[in-house]
């Protein structure tokens, strides 16, 4: 903390160096350039709706055969572009914004990943029940959503609530205010 911030000061300004730098930009600059491409390789049709994180979720499972694999390409243009537009279906459907770290730690690689998260401006619509974060606004880093799909078995039972989806992800942004 600098000197006199305080708890709500410090969120705002870590959210707000997370959300406007040139790693984000960059990053958010080649995955669009990236995605008319990808669309057409993987089927074409890609229409940001929320019916089509199934399709992205079967995508998933039929090009990486788990979390290793999917690891080991994580910086192909496949897992990034999957990675922007699982992001994309959430800031358009739930109002999340993208962020970044702008000085990656080391020490902390999933610092390195962009993440989505509720704007700022509702943090006060999020409480942490047990009172251990100022700032509990529901967050998603898109490649621990794909590596989640491929730690589960692919439903086959109809029963959508029984497996990890992308879709249901949606869900958590309700406030818990």
């Amino acid at each position: 903390m600098h000197d006199g911030e305080d708890e709500h000061a410090v969120a705002e300004r870590i959210d707000t160096a997370h959300g406007d730098n040139p790693r984000l930009s960059a990053w958010l600059a080649e995955q669009q350039g990236r995605f008319a491409e990808w669309a057409r390789r993987y089927g074409g049709d890609w229409d940001f709706s929320e019916r089509s994180l199934d399709r992205l979720e079967g995508l998933v499972r039929e090009h990486f055969t788990g979390v290793d694999d999917l690891l080991a390409q994580e910086h192909t243009p496949l897992t990034q572009v999957a990675c922007w537009y699982l992001g994309e279906v959430h800031n358009r459907h739930r109002g999340t914004q993208w962020r970044m770290d702008p000085d990656p730690a080391d020490t902390h690689p999933w610092s390195r990943r962009p993440y989505v998260i509720v704007p700022f401006e509702r943090i006060d619509d999020y409480r942490d029940e047990e009172g251990i974060d100022y700032d509990a606004r529901p967050q998603h880093a898109p490649l621990s959503s794909l590596m989640t799909v491929l730690r589960s078995p692919a439903d086959r039972t109809g029963d959508a609530a029984s497996t990890p989806s992308l879709r249901a992800e949606l869900d958590d942004y309700g406030p818990s205010a």
